[in-house]
């Protein structure tokens, strides 16, 4: 059975006075009077992201809500003489009331036996919005750098399937992903011996707006 950590991230609000949250606003002309009333609604305390009429602005941070599998690993295969790279299925699941955009933001570590290695999406249902693609984190035994920031790899979309709120749409909230590649340089005793290579790779989350299209602010 596979094992693995869960992270559960999500964002605690603190507001006071009229810097609270809330993403509805009115306004009144006040022609030939000199004085104004502004209400305030002061939130103190964690909102509930997952509730997509929850007053807190669109695009901030606070939408943020998703369970990622954190202790990830790759293997060498016996059948492959230990070129081949693979591995166990993880996931990100959105729990958010808005979608969220994941992006592939950096990755850390020291290659000596690995050549190339891929994050690859595996099929999911329902399918999410747009065609994911395998995001190489290793190349050529160069490690990756930073994604495009236009460039999502992946869009969830919000707990209720939908990306634009009340669309009524069946969009997948959850992705699976694992691990592909090849070794270079291996050691002598790789057919009896395993070495192992540590990385910590880092996702970045965006909120998605209600109109479903704008990403963050």
């Amino acid at each position: 059975m596979k094992t693995h950590n869960k992270l559960f991230a999500a964002t605690m609000i603190i507001g006071l006075g009229f810097t609270g949250f809330s993403s509805i606003s009115t306004a009144d002309t006040l022609d030939g009077v000199k004085t104004g009333d502004i209400e305030i609604k002061g939130t103190i305390g964690k909102l509930d992201n997952t509730d997509p009429t929850t007053e807190i602005p669109e695009g901030f941070d606070d939408w943020i809500n998703v369970t990622l599998d954190t202790a990830t690993a790759f293997h060498t295969t016996t059948a492959s003489k230990h070129k081949d790279i693979t591995s166990a299925t993880y996931s990100v699941e959105n729990n958010s009331g808005r979608g969220v955009a994941v992006y592939v933001e950096k990755m850390t570590g020291t290659p000596k036996y690995v050549k190339e290695l891929r994050i690859n999406p595996q099929p999911v249902f329902p399918a999410i919005k747009n065609e994911p693609t395998s995001v190489g984190i290793v190349n050529n035994g160069q490690l990756f750098i930073k994604s495009a920031p236009e460039l999502p790899w992946l869009v969830l979309a919000n707990k209720n399937y939908e990306l634009e709120i009340g669309s009524g749409e069946s969009l997948g909230k959850r992705a699976e992903f694992n691990y592909l590649g090849e070794s270079q340089n291996l050691p002598t005793d790789a057919a009896t011996k395993a070495t192992n290579e540590n990385y910590t790779l880092t996702l970045r989350f965006v909120s998605i707006q209600a109109n479903g299209e704008k990403i963050g602010r």
